[in-house]
């Protein structure tokens, strides 16, 4: 039988925690951003770069967003910042789940669209407004309606759920692979 040390240290593992939040928040990103990007490329008003151009120009300024081609070095950067901080997120939430010990697949792709629309609120109503000159790029239609914000963050939530049902239910061949440090003969 384990002792409680051994079952909290296997479910607090702060590298696993770390390693498949990270990931799970990069693929996240990924499908929001893939989301806001197709949004600004179907429209006639918008750009497929609008998105990630104004989160650098939240940064750096309004002089930052404008049309695509002068302005490579704010995507790139908004890009960048779009990923780290998915990444981050990435992590709280499963740290989140692994603290409540969600178990059904559906469950966790639920918390994660909810997850993921409370990022929302949070971007929205506690980060935007720091900066008055800028939140106008994300409150109004100017990169995009409030639909197209709320649809990407629910799709960040549920992909960070779907990532977090697969690796904990153990489909993945790395999860079910020990650790290097538990394959080496101990010595006597």
């Amino acid at each position: 039988m384990e002792s409680r040390s051994d079952v909290s240290g296997s479910r607090f593992d702060a590298r696993r925690i770390v390693a498949i939040g990270a990931l799970g928040g990069v693929a996240s990103g990924m499908m929001m951003a893939i989301t806001e990007m197709i949004y600004g490329w179907v429209s006639s008003a918008h750009t497929a770069w609008d998105a990630p151009m104004a989160i650098w120009a939240w940064i750096g300024g309004l002089n930052h967003f404008g049309q695509p081609a002068n302005h490579v070095g704010p995507i790139i950067l908004g890009l960048g910042g779009h990923m780290t901080n998915s990444m981050i997120a990435g992590v709280v939430f499963v740290t989140l789940l692994s603290a409540v010990r969600v178990r059904s697949g559906l469950v966790a792709i639920m918390l994660g669209v909810g997850y993921g629309l409370l990022l929302w609120v949070i971007m929205s109503y506690g980060i935007l407004p720091l900066r008055d000159s800028t939140k106008v790029l994300f409150t109004t239609s100017m990169v995009s309606p409030q639909w197209v914000w709320w649809l990407a963050h629910g799709i960040l939530g549920m992909t960070a759920g779907a990532i977090y049902a697969v690796v904990s239910h153990g489909r993945l061949p790395v999860v079910a692979r020990p650790r290097l440090r538990e394959d080496l003969p101990r010595a006597a």
